[in-house]
């Protein structure tokens, strides 16, 4: 004896959005040229490292950072993704 069942599947999509901190132009000094930068926090999730890791990676050179007036840092996008790693 066969039994139908009726299943009732319902979806849940979520999207979880933080706070980005709006895009600042900035002129790289070592680029020479204005670049688009990024907050410490946004380019640590950009190359999935830790923000220690990231203090590093600017203080060998490897990453340009930009000092603000507010003494925060910024770090120059062009030379985030053209990093060798």
């Amino acid at each position: 004896m066969n039994q139908t069942h009726k299943i009732r599947i319902t979806a849940i999509r979520r999207r979880i959005l933080r706070y980005q901190p709006p895009a600042i132009r900035a002129l790289c000094p070592i680029c020479a040229r204005e670049v688009e930068t990024l907050a410490q926090s946004q380019a640590a999730d950009v190359l999935e490292v830790g923000r220690q890791i990231l203090d590093d990676l600017i203080a060998a050179g490897l990453i340009h950072a930009i000092r603000t007036v507010n003494g925060n840092l910024r770090v120059c996008k062009d030379s985030l993704f053209a990093a060798p790693f």
